[in-house]
């Protein structure tokens, strides 16, 4: 059952040491245990039991709130930026530290609101350099009200799928449940001693059966530790898309534009994300690359016999787009040629011509001549690259796949025999990719997302499979590319429709007013 998966280890193992000896009383004592003679065999068998859980229970120290219910930290969907990525940890920092909380305090609204507003806090400080009076200056009653819309919503759900008898408890039963666990102690002992009347020994065993047998203590504690530590993951979530501006235009609106993402990613009982569950894809991918690396002729085999559109880039006329489509998929790929800058310079008009490209792309295939040693012109691209998307950090970069070439002419460069596999190399040519790869890994390290290793040329009789590498890639990066294209989709439509909405606000306060 979906509730069962909230408790705890080690009230799972308390809750079977105290209930263990009481089913296992009632199976002897079905068939007679008093005829048997076995009674004063097993009597002390029930106290050893208590006695082990009480043990156990010192020894293994009960979970405090920051202990998270279900094991699991908040996910960053594929459309959050590197931002909003490492505001998690800032989120399941405060869920470890949180003080903890019982069947009383889950009642206290002023706990809900104390809790969110040091967490808005931190995460205001993160984002805005905000603290203290100013953490919610930037922020507009929409996003405010949206967040608690959202994490209320979520929470909802969550209980109603997770928490037994959530339909049928009412506040009032909330409220009076520590007197029934009170009364419900009050009949343990009585039972306890009435049936220490057969067997005055079990009366020995009174202190360590009252130290174990707290087990309905424990499974409310359970229960509230599950039910607040889901309010602050999901709270910490929406927060985070609240400083990332994505809520701007209200919580119906944000289900509409990335539920659909954000159910991949962020749904708990999904293991990972799937870009088959995502529908109207489109994705832009720029090749670019040093003059004679070898882009034009990656484009060209990418696009094979395809029946593509050709033009020109709106910003520029040097960067022509191709509509492609990737093998075995439906998704439809805008493939932005760009022209080749030099490794001598890296002159104005091309600085211009990788920013216009690098603000469309949501995937970059970064083309280098794997036989090449020079990186200094790639180097400034990818610094280019990573200040377009410094000075705005409410877009998500593109994952950048390190595409090299010109493999035929490593060592040994007489031997052509493919197709390579330099991820487990066993010949001198495929060591010899490996070791290519390795050191563009030195040189830019996590800038690089991916890499892959192709042969484009016509000097070597062509290989089917020579491209496979490179479109792996591109499919394992789709989902990435895919939350970059959403994000970029997101607000220049919010950035359109701010005057828009406006004057329709305008327009239906003065018909109210008349």
């Amino acid at each position: 059952m979906n509730w069962m998966r909230g408790f705890s280890l080690r009230f799972v193992v308390l809750f079977l040491l105290w209930t263990l000896p009481v089913l296992c009383y009632i199976v002897i004592g079905s068939v007679a245990i008093y005829q048997t003679g076995w009674f004063y065999k097993i009597v002390w068998f029930l106290p050893a039991m208590w006695g082990s859980a009480w043990m156990i229970g010192k020894i293994w120290t009960p979970p405090k709130v920051n202990r998270t219910f279900e094991d699991k930290p908040l996910t960053a969907p594929a459309f959050w930026t590197p931002q909003d990525s490492s505001a998690i940890q800032i989120v399941e920092t405060y869920r470890r530290e949180v003080e903890d909380i019982d069947q009383n305090s889950i009642l206290d609204f002023n706990r809900y609101m104390g809790d969110a507003q040091i967490l808005a806090e931190r995460l205001a400080k993160h984002y805005h350099d905000k603290s203290g009076e100013d953490f919610f200056h930037p922020l507009t009653l929409v996003e405010i009200l949206a967040v608690i819309h959202l994490a209320v919503e979520d929470l909802e759900a969550w209980v109603i799928s997770s928490v037994p008898g959530s339909g049928l408890a009412t506040i009032g039963h909330m409220k009076r449940l520590p007197k029934v666990v009170d009364a419900f102690d009050v009949i343990q002992k009585v039972v306890y001693v009435g049936s220490a009347l057969l067997n005055p020994a079990k009366m020995l065993a009174y202190p360590l059966w009252r130290k174990s047998a707290n087990v309905t203590v424990e499974l409310q504690k359970e229960l509230v530790r599950g039910f607040y530590q889901k309010f602050l993951g999901q709270l910490g979530y929406y927060l985070i898309e609240m400083y990332s501006g994505r809520l701007r235009r209200g919580s119906r609106q944000y289900r509409l534009e990335f539920s659909e993402m954000a159910s991949v990613a962020h749904v708990f009982d999904r293991d990972s994300t799937s870009i088959k569950d995502l529908r109207d894809l489109s994705t832009t991918v720029a090749v670019m690359g040093q003059v004679k690396a070898g882009k034009s002729s990656l484009v060209n085999a990418l696009l094979g016999n395809q029946v593509t559109t050709t033009s020109a880039f709106p910003q520029t006329r040097r960067i022509t787009r191709h509509q492609y489509t990737l093998p075995g998929s439906s998704n439809q790929i805008t493939l932005l040629d760009t022209p080749g800058y030099d490794e001598a310079d890296v002159s104005r008009a091309q600085l211009r011509e990788i920013r216009v490209a690098a603000e469309a792309a949501d995937i970059v295939l970064l083309v280098m001549a794997a036989n090449v040693s020079s990186r200094d012109a790639d180097r400034q691209m990818l610094e280019q690259l990573a200040s377009v998307y410094e000075a705005k950090r409410s877009l998500k970069p593109p994952a950048v796949i390190a595409v090299l070439t010109h493999i035929d002419l490593l060592r040994p460069v007489r031997e052509w025999e493919p197709p390579y596999d330099w991820r487990q190399p066993h010949t001198l040519k495929e060591e010899s990719m490996a070791a290519a790869v390795q050191y563009v890994d030195e040189l830019f390290g996590d800038a690089i997302s991916g890499y892959a290793c192709v042969y484009t040329g016509d000097t070597h009789r062509s290989d089917p499979t020579s491209l496979d590498d490179v479109v792996s890639e591109m499919v394992a990066h789709l989902d990435q590319g895919h939350g970059a294209a959403i994000l970029k989709a997101f607000y220049q439509k919010l950035s359109r429709d701010r005057l828009s909405n406006l004057k329709k606000q305008v327009l239906k306060l003065i018909k109210t007013v008349r």
